[in-house]
């Protein structure tokens, strides 16, 4: 009869097996739509420390809304610093008015691996 597992085994089974049964649930479920924001025409989210959608094209002269809806600051800034709302607080809403054409890298300047592009045409 073969004997009791060690216990170090069995610590690191429960996490494993809570993991995969969280994955199995997500995948099985979809995106649930309390976490999940849609964007409209010409507007960019701030959500779960990411910009959506991360690649968007606009018309030259077009106005981008761009909504934080995150629990933290953040910014939407053009690299090369054509733009930049300045510090957006949590629910907070700013404009940015897209007059040149081009692609413009954009970045949190807070949280800079938050990265995105938007091509004006």
């Amino acid at each position: 009869m073969p004997g009791r597992p060690p216990t170090w085994l069995l610590a690191l089974a429960v996490p494993v097996i809570a993991l995969i049964a969280v994955v199995v649930t997500r995948a099985v479920e979809g995106p649930s739509s309390s976490t999940v924001t849609r964007t409209g025409a010409n507007a960019v989210v701030i959500q779960n420390f990411a910009f959506h959608p991360q690649k968007l094209t606009v018309a030259k002269g077009s106005t981008l809304k761009i909504r934080n809806a995150d629990s933290t600051v953040h910014t939407f800034s053009a690299k090369n610093g054509s733009f930049d709302t300045g510090e957006l607080d949590s629910g907070k809403t700013a404009t940015v008015a897209l007059q040149q054409s081009g692609t413009f890298s954009f970045y949190c300047k807070i949280h800079n691996f938050m990265t995105g592009a938007v091509v004006v045409k």
